[in-house]
């Protein structure tokens, strides 16, 4: 039977929670988030979580994320239909099996890159050396497939990102790929891979499926914004990396 209720596309990372220095000082904290060792990691406040509760309440969410299953597996927000992970390389049906069919999709995208993410991940971290900076990588796999990479400092600040990432560059490490850097956090990405990409085959079966119905869209940073255009109406948290983007420009 065909659905109606509103469909959401909602980031999670900085858009519905939060590390805690992210928070408000003396702000009421709700774990929404947790590592590998059951300690919580990401906190909502009370107007996220009211935000939530009245999403799931109303409309069928969908979260996207840049989160590998497993971590995403660590958010503990009571989604119950499909997710959208690892920057769009792997759709989750709602009993949190692998979509084959998507899968096989990134398969025949990603071919080429299989060699090379590993081997970049290592030139970024030995840039850090060079420059000083402690850096820790990793290259997001699902389902032995290689998505991309991701690079944090451990005590430096934003800017050391700023520099590996120009090193990469120059050197021509990157062509062919794109890139997503905000706060904390730069990950390379082949081309063909995004939360964009997979939205639209989400939406392409959503619609063969319910028809159309209204869209909405949550995200925080610019990349996200490439999923969120595929909406009819889109959302972004006050002083995120979009927001302070749109300000930028209608008072330039």
């Amino acid at each position: 039977m065909a659905n109606n209720r509103p469909l959401v596309l909602v980031d999670l990372d900085d858009t519905l929670f939060q590390t805690a220095r992210k928070m408000p000082q003396g702000t009421p904290r709700h774990p929404a988030s947790f590592d590998v060792n059951g300690e919580g990691s990401g906190y909502q406040t009370d107007m996220q979580k009211s935000l939530l509760e009245w999403l799931l309440s109303t409309t069928d969410v969908v979260p996207v994320t840049a989160r590998s299953a497993e971590a995403f597996n660590r958010v503990k927000l009571g989604f119950t239909g499909s997710a959208i992970c690892s920057h769009g390389g792997l759709i989750l049906n709602p009993d949190r099996t692998v979509n084959m069919d998507w899968n096989g999709v990134m398969t025949g995208i990603l071919a080429d890159y299989q060699e090379r993410l590993p081997d970049l991940c290592e030139t970024a971290l030995r840039i850090g050396d060079q420059h000083g900076v402690s850096l820790r990588g990793w290259v997001v796999e699902e389902e032995n497939l290689r998505h991309y990479v991701v690079v944090k400092h451990n005590d430096g600040s934003d800017s050391d990102l700023i520099l590996v990432l120009n090193k990469l560059r120059d050197a021509g490490l990157i062509d062919g790929m794109h890139t997503h850097s905000n706060g904390n956090n730069l990950a390379l990405l082949p081309t063909g891979l995004s939360k964009r990409v997979a939205v639209e085959h989400y939406l392409k079966l959503d619609r063969e499926l319910n028809g159309e119905r209204p869209v909405l869209g949550f995200g925080d940073s610019i990349t996200d914004l490439g999923f969120m255009n595929l909406c009819d109406f889109w959302s972004t948290p006050a002083r995120s990396q979009l927001a302070a983007l749109v300000e930028g420009h209608v008072n330039a």
